[in-house]
């Protein structure tokens, strides 16, 4: 049943059925009578007033994109020629029928050869999960860190001079988090660039981002295909002379938005009006995700994350990013801003579409979701009593289970450190409803082929 705007307007449109019933019908015809509303799901009205006091309305409208700028966006983003030993593409971490992510613990960048998903065995480890990109133009910081944020007038990158007003320029100003973003997996030695020796872009410097991003340029523009694809996509560009790396990013965020954004779900349709769209599991779950101090207070707004960083109790392993005496230890938050008291802080997750999307946490570190949410019950608890075995399936993994995890204890988030008692399967439930009915199926984003010639998978 669908809330009445008001009484007046429900009332007149009543009235207006009956006059078009009464000249389309003839005097004599009986018309059958509407069906009985359903009953008001339990909790329904106060899960409405509860979602009204937190301003929890509509969410706001896609940024349309072109579709010359989409074609170019969606050939590079499965074009493995961004690569530097032509095996991986921004598609192998982030594949539309892996709801835009990788279903890994930890993602194999390159050497994984052609397989994808979880059984891609094979490749070099990247050192935390692959987050997926559904709906990622809703957030103001990318990155488990962070590194890259938007605040204001402000985006900060790690590539420092090397990120220039130039390129920045490029960007559409509705997508342009997202287009720096997408300069950095390409520089990453695990996810795409190589080791020293295996590819001229591997051999450049970590920090020469110029020069890698130029070499792809140059890669790109050697094929006729690209040319004419950057020349459509921007028709203010004179010639190939003027294509830039900044052109390629900003093109690869456009099409994520356009192919990423998906928001059609059960929840959306309630907050949209439709007291029937949630079971009462779920209203009783959502009631629960949005009681006092509970889920909503980090999981906030429109894209369910405060898009700050917490502590949350999660072990540490796998490679590391080169921190502690270990070099196997990841300081999170801290990376970015030197900061020894947001050491093992990391964003938080937004959780759209979050029931398409284990595993879960930084590093995949539960593989189901109500694993994940049970973890909230008792974080502290949850942490001392992990086992990897029962949650991770890389053989690679099992033994990298590192002993910090006193460490990480005593610098739990208070939010999240005291245990607490909610109904998990409920609040599970509702979770599900944020899934949008259009991103279960994303095999249409799939090209047959891409301008390098290089396979698609």
């Amino acid at each position: 049943m669908r809330r009445p705007i008001s009484n007046g307007v429900t009332a007149t449109v009543a009235f207006a059925v009956s006059l078009s019933m009464a000249a389309c019908g003839g005097g004599g015809s009986s018309v059958s009578p509407d069906p009985a509303p359903a009953d008001p799901v339990p909790g329904a009205a106060q899960l409405t007033t509860v979602l009204q006091a937190d301003g929890i309305t509509a969410q706001p409208a896609v940024p349309t994109v072109s579709d010359e700028l989409f074609a170019l966006g969606s050939a590079l983003f499965f074009d493995k020629i961004l690569s530097g030993n032509h095996d991986v593409s921004c598609a192998t971490c982030h594949w539309p029928e892996l709801a835009a992510a990788d279903e890994r613990t930890l993602p194999r960048g390159v050497g994984g050869g052609a397989t994808l998903g979880a059984n891609r065995a094979t490749g070099s480890i990247v050192p935390r999960n692959s987050p997926s990109v559904l709906n990622a133009h809703l957030l103001v910081r990318l990155f488990h860190d962070g590194r890259i944020e938007i605040d204001g007038a402000d985006l900060d990158t790690p590539a420092g001079a090397a990120f220039t007003p130039a390129m920045r320029s490029v960007f559409d100003p509705r997508w342009e988090l997202l287009a720096a973003q997408a300069l950095f997996p390409v520089t990453s030695r695990e996810e795409m660039r190589g080791q020293n020796g295996q590819n001229p872009l591997a051999n450049l410097g970590d920090a020469d981002f110029t020069g890698i991003w130029d070499g792809l340029r140059d890669r790109l523009v050697a094929f006729t295909a690209y040319q004419d694809l950057f020349l459509a996509a921007y028709p203010s560009l004179s010639g190939i002379g003027e294509i830039e790396f900044a052109h390629a990013a900003n093109a690869i965020a456009a099409f994520e938005v356009r192919a990423f954004a998906r928001t059609d779900s059960a929840f959306e349709r309630f907050v949209g009006g439709d007291d029937q769209a949630l079971t009462e599991e779920q209203v009783r779950g959502a009631l629960a995700f949005y009681a006092g101090n509970s889920c909503a207070r980090c999981h906030s707004g429109r894209a369910f994350t405060d898009n700050d960083f917490h502590n949350i109790g999660l072990p540490q392993f796998g490679p590391g990013k080169g921190d502690g005496g270990s070099g196997l230890d990841d300081f999170g938050r801290e990376r970015v801003t030197g900061q020894g008291g947001q050491r093992y802080r990391f964003r938080t997750a937004s959780l759209l579409n979050i029931e398409l999307t284990a595993p879960y946490g930084r590093l995949g570190q539960y593989d189901d979701l109500r694993s994940m949410v049970l973890h909230y019950t008792d974080t502290a608890q949850s942490l001392q009593n992990y086992s990897i075995l029962d949650n991770v399936t890389d053989v690679d993994l099992i033994g990298t289970l590192l002993a910090n995890t006193n460490d990480i204890s005593t610098r739990i988030s208070n939010r999240v450190r005291n245990p607490r008692n909610f109904d998990v399967d409920a609040v599970v439930a509702f979770l599900q409803s944020l899934t949008a009915d259009s991103a279960r199926d994303l095999s249409a984003l799939i090209p047959a082929a891409v301008p390098s010639g290089l396979p698609v998978r």
